[in-house]
């Protein structure tokens, strides 16, 4: 797999830079929601949170949310438009500092609408290092390049911008919020300014150097299709050979030409039911053919694993756990909510008669609405030492590995099944999560609720990633070449 992406993060522009895909109008640009709409939608959002979440107030109290809200009624026009709606929810809903509390927001339609009118959108993507913003790829051949530091934007410094713009991304912190700003950046800028004509930038060449100044044109339909037809994104070195098993944004096991090193990359572990059993299989498969193929090095690669299902996790660790382990601690609150949730996962259960005496039954739909319960953390035995992977295993993390990936990298820390390397996970060792789907009074928001309590193995805390036995951060080039730090690392060790 291709370690470079281009991180326009609008799936329509992403069309539009790679395949010359002309925008189009879904025909609900003039959407308009009254005053009375939006209060009762307000409420809802407030409500189900309350029901939902095991612990809302973690980061926030609530007499700081009380006052929020507050004061978004007080201030509430007659009537918002769509994009206006978005902006008054968003701030509301991130204040919780929670990655598993999501108002899904449709950047891409807004801005496939903006571009259909010939407005303008921000023509840089952005990457951070340390605490310095940086230019990714620009639109315009222009005079600020690639690599260079942001420092301002129309006379506002940058960070004061992110900041502002970090209100309007959910993450488990301001941190976390700040970095997915900077990553959304044209998408954030749409949707605060609705299209520019032209920004005033202030940059510089190098850490030493002063800062300058440049006006450049925000980027119109014209402008991305020119950069279509003539942009060559960098080439990433490749490391591996072409995929020997894989099964599509799921597995990927890739050979060294000279080395007996594999690689597996694993980009989700959302895998749906019906696929389990496939991607079981799938497993099985790779861990024959490193036997077969006598592979002493396996790389994990699960820096852009946004997590999923826990399942997923449970095949590989049937290969490299040596020993018993625990996937530590796991609760849920009962609600009305997760009720109706679980009834449709479980349908198929349901039926069971023996399955509505179980306790696991009792857990999900007959105890108290508001209960928290402790789910069965039993220990997981490890396979006979003949079925074990024999070789060194690296689990290869970064600061986008989240959820139930963090889930299966600190169980291999904390029982030394693998080295962890890489970059501190922003997602956090213990954590809230598992969204339980809320219906709105206005059905087109997306909105989902943690409503699950996950510690895992050797957790240092809500508030603390995991941490990689070798760190190894991102460089420039790595965000400008392709180049893999972290493979060139491990590979150099030989």
């Amino acid at each position: 797999m291709s370690k470079f992406r281009f991180l326009f993060i609008i799936v329509s522009v992403q069309l539009l830079l790679f395949f010359n895909l002309p925008f189009k109008s879904n025909g609900q640009d003039f959407v308009v929601y009254s005053k009375n709409d939006v209060k009762k939608v307000l409420d809802e959002i407030r409500l189900s949170i309350e029901e939902v979440h095991p612990n809302p107030y973690h980061s926030i109290s609530k007499k700081e949310i009380d006052s929020l809200y507050r004061l978004s009624v007080l201030n509430l026009p007659d009537s918002l438009t769509e994009v206006e709606l978005y902006k008054l929810l968003l701030p509301l809903v991130n204040s919780y500092n929670d990655g598993h509390i999501q108002l899904t927001c449709p950047f891409g339609k807004f801005i496939n609408n903006g571009i259909n009118e010939n407005k303008g959108i921000f023509p840089f993507t952005l990457y951070q290092i340390d605490d310095g913003i940086f230019i990714k790829i620009s639109v315009f051949d222009e005079i600020v390049k690639p690599g260079y530091q942001l420092i301002s934007i129309d006379n506002i410094g940058i960070d004061n911008i992110i900041n502002d713009y970090s209100k309007f991304k959910f993450g488990d912190n301001l941190t976390i919020r700040k970095r997915k700003a900077v990553e959304d950046f044209m998408a954030l800028d749409f949707l605060v300014n609705s299209g520019k004509e032209s920004y005033l930038i202030g940059y510089k060449k190098t850490a030493n150097d002063s800062t300058h100044f440049c006006t450049v044109n925000a980027a119109k339909m014209d402008d991305i299709i020119k950069f279509n037809s003539s942009f060559s994104p960098p080439q990433s070195i490749d490391y591996f050979l072409k995929s020997t098993i894989k099964l599509q944004n799921l597995v990927y096991l890739q050979l060294h030409p000279s080395m007996k090193v594999a690689l597996l990359t694993l980009p989700s572990f959302d895998v749906s039911a019906d696929l389990e059993k496939e991607y079981n299989q799938k497993i099985d498969s790779v861990f024959e053919y490193l036997k077969v193929a006598k592979i002493d090095t396996l790389l994990i690669d699960i820096r852009e694993n946004g997590g999923g299902q826990d399942f997923p996790s449970q095949f590989i660790l049937n290969y490299i756990a040596s020993k018993d382990y625990c996937w530590g601690k796991a609760y849920f609150k009962r609600s009305s909510h997760q009720k109706r949730l679980y009834e449709n996962m479980l349908k198929d259960k349901l039926s069971d008669s023996s399955y509505v005496r179980s306790s696991e039954y009792y857990n999900y739909f007959t105890a108290n609405d508001g209960e928290i319960i402790e789910l069965d953390s039993s220990v997981e035995k490890s396979k006979d030492e003949e079925f074990l992977y024999k070789g060194k295993v690296f689990v290869l993390i970064s600061k986008d590995t989240y959820s139930a990936a963090i889930t299966f990298a600190a169980i291999c820390q904390c029982f030394n099944f693998a080295t962890i390397i890489g970059e501190e996970t922003y997602g956090r060792t213990s954590t809230y999560t598992s969204l339980v789907p809320i219906y709105l009074s206005i059905p087109s928001l997306k909105f989902g609720v943690a409503h699950r309590m996950v510690i895992n193995s050797c957790s240092k805390g809500f508030n603390i990633g995991l941490k990689p036995d070798i760190v190894i951060p991102r460089t420039h080039a790595s965000y400008l070449t392709g180049k893999d730090d972290v493979i060139e690392y491990i590979l150099n060790s030989f």
